[in-house]
């Protein structure tokens, strides 16, 4: 293979901001000790060993069963990848002189086949050379052909000294083609992690700060926050499934943000019954991520009300089982971004056509306005990219956040009691679509629109495919 063929580090964050990668190819990964950099480059070297590359990972520190036990624990299988010839675990001495260890690596290199090679961490060498002026040239020399020894990727770790996050590295940074820093910082009492993309040749940096993660199974993932530099256009029309909706409304989008609200003391119980209506007429599938409630006493809600409302009591578990799908996730578990993160992960996962965000209050209060609605917004609109219709539901608590998150959405659902029938209480409600005008739908309305959104799902349920 020649010169300037595209690689790929495996890391789909990564990959977004650095491509294209063309061998050969320099990268240092710096932070301070525990920061994750030999989680990232094993990473690296490993995504590509699946992909068929030979990976060298030279260390002078880490025990291999400590570390092949760790990786495992993080979905890296060093030693199937090993035993299958693959991968290479490489330990020298700590105490091993420059020239000794060049030449091990140069050997192991010139036999061995390998596109990517990682040392780590390169401190080691570097302490050894630092009062010798003409060997730090050559050792740094050295480490800047490693990749083109190899045609291939080379991944420098580089250890800083707790609290700094200056690099000091003997000038390679200058000469390689990405410098990428794990840092850790506290925010909403969380620990947060980022890796701060100092240098990316030949690739325009937009955003340089970018969360990740390292998580069981998962592994390190690198998520690149969703902003998005135009407002992204809706896709296919989307059919209503009740005529109180069509007046009000006319139709929907794909890509549409719709807010409905309710009084903060009490619930519409039946605010679901025309999204999953909806979803069925349009053959879509929902995925609500709550805060208030777990999964299972939503699912068996709306079961339920479904039997109640007359729907075959054999059907209704088909029908939600297709259609609908719940997420519980606790608010103040996660920073703001790391929540933004976790939830367009799970959507990405997914794939869902509609989302519905269920008590959207709770997350809105522990967070300053001005910050709330620029993650909000942010995140609607790479949904909206994504063409997905998205639902909140929330309980009214707060005039600036109301009024901030109706202009963000394209249509709008407030409910009203409505008490003009005497003790007993009803709902009404306020609607309002993007370019039209407002109207009032009555109590005797919305029940008809739960009718016929029942009638509907009755209809679907009745399919011989049910």
């Amino acid at each position: 293979m020649g010169l300037g063929e595209d690689f790929s580090l495996k890391v789909e964050g990564l990959d977004r901001v650095l491509s294209p990668i063309r061998v050969p190819y320099l990268m240092v990964v710096a932070g301070n000790p525990g920061s994750g950099k030999t989680t990232l480059a094993l990473t690296v070297c490993y995504r590509n060993c699946l992909e068929g590359r030979k990976c060298l990972y030279v260390s002078f520190y880490e025990d291999r069963e400590k570390l092949f036990s760790y990786m495992a624990k993080l979905g890296l299988d060093l030693a199937k990848a090993e035993f299958g010839g693959y991968f290479k675990y490489l330990r020298l001495p700590a105490g091993s002189s420059v020239d000794t260890a060049v030449n091990t690596i140069s050997t192991e290199l010139s036999e061995g086949g390998y596109r990517v090679v990682v040392v780590d961490s390169i401190n080691v060498l570097l302490e050894t050379v630092k009062e010798d002026a003409g060997k730090r040239a050559w050792l740094l020399n050295f480490f800047y052909n490693l990749p083109t020894i190899t045609n291939g990727l080379g991944i420098l770790v580089a250890e800083l000294p707790y609290g700094s996050e200056r690099l000091e590295i003997g000038g390679i940074e200058f000469v390689a083609d990405a410098v990428l820093l794990l840092k850790h910082r506290i925010e909403d009492g969380f620990l947060s992690r980022v890796v701060e993309v100092r240098k990316a040749r030949g690739v325009p940096l937009n955003q340089v700060e970018l969360p990740f993660s390292i998580t069981e199974s998962r592994g390190f993932e690198v998520w690149v926050p969703p902003v998005i530099e135009y407002v992204s256009e809706e896709r296919g029309e989307v059919r209503l499934p009740c005529e109180p909706l069509r007046r009000a409304w006319g139709h929907l989008h794909r890509g549409m943000v719709v807010n409905m609200v309710y009084p903060a003391d009490s619930d519409y119980r039946d605010a679901v019954l025309p999204i999953l209506a909806l979803a069925i007429e349009n053959d879509m599938r929902i995925l609500m991520i709550s805060y208030k409630y777990p999964p299972q006493p939503i699912i068996e809600s709306l079961k339920y009300r479904l039997r109640t409302l007359g729907v075959d009591e054999d059907a209704v578990e088909g029908v939600v089982s297709k259609y609908f799908k719940v997420v519980s996730l606790n608010p103040f578990g996660f920073s703001v971004s790391q929540l933004v993160i976790r939830e367009n992960t799970i959507i990405d996962s997914e794939n869902p056509d509609i989302v519905v965000f269920h008590g959207v209050e709770i997350p809105r209060a522990g967070v300053p306005i001005a910050r709330h609605i620029k993650e909000l917004y942010n995140q609607m609109n790479y949904l909206k990219q994504r063409g997905v219709l998205v639902i909140r539901i929330a309980a009214y608590t707060n005039r600036e956040s109301y009024s901030l998150e109706s202009r963000i959405g394209e249509a709008l659902l407030r409910f009203y009691y409505d008490v003009s029938s005497g003790s007993s209480v009803r709902y009404k409600a306020f609607a309002y679509r993007r370019n039209s005008l407002p109207t009032i739908i009555s109590s005797d309305e919305l029940a008809k629109c739960v009718e016929e959104s029942i009638e509907v799902i009755k209809k679907y349920t009745k399919k011989p495919s049910l």
